[in-house]
């Protein structure tokens, strides 16, 4: 009680409020915002609104970027935009940085089922990107990921980011193969060759360095 008749101008930490406090606001002034509902019911509030022959006029709309965007690259797209700025700032962290062509997102569930229909598991691979090495370990659907056939491999060093398997959105875990942490990746069929890709010697290497 002797708090609501103290002084309105008080600030709040002279009430030494502690974390984990509840805060209770009434606001007793009619002619608030709030208290006809303003900061609950965004229909009361009024917005800005600007014509078509208006918006068309500025040169700086968003529309008109966007059509820029498309007349450069027909292919363009918010989330290649996304890619090649994040690119761009990898490469200028790591010069050494090679980045992945784009390609769009598929969206087929049949996609890439040519190329994965050649891979089985057992097989030994390469990713052509790096040179890593390792064993198919599954090859088939995972929605968790997008649409289309994927291929798991288990690496023969820690260069992975999985143990077999994936977490989606929603929090469930799907397994599709067995590893050691570190050890799994899945990839995209056209990601890697299969062959006589035997596990490298890293002695050997050491050796060719000298």
């Amino acid at each position: 009680e002797d708090y609501l008749n103290c002084d309105d101008s008080l600030m709040l930490g002279y009430f030494s409020p502690l974390d984990g406090y509840t805060l209770h606001i009434t606001d007793l002034d009619p002619h608030s915002l709030s208290a006809g509902g303003g900061l609950e019911d965004v229909n009361l509030v009024k917005k800005y609104e600007i014509s078509e022959e208006d918006y068309l006029k500025r040169e700086d709309n968003f529309r008109a970027w966007k059509e820029a965007k498309k007349r450069e690259d027909p292919s363009w797209s918010f989330a290649k935009e996304i890619k090649e700025r994040q690119d761009a700032q990898r490469k200028k962290a790591d010069p050494s940085f090679v980045p992945e062509p784009w390609k769009e997102v598929e969206t087929s569930e049949e996609s890439y089922k040519e190329l994965a229909e050649r891979i089985k598991v057992g097989d030994r691979c390469e990713v052509t990107l790096g040179g890593k090495r390792g064993e198919v370990r599954y090859v088939g659907k995972i929605p968790a990921i997008a649409a289309g056939w994927w291929v798991g491999v288990q690496y023969d060093e820690p260069v992975g980011k999985n143990d077999g398997s994936i977490t989606s959105k929603l929090g469930r875990t799907s397994r599709f193969f067995e590893c050691p942490p570190n050890y799994g990746g899945f990839l995209r069929p056209d990601k890697l060759l299969v062959g006589d890709y035997p596990e490298r010697d890293i002695f050997d290497e050491e050796e060719e360095d000298e």
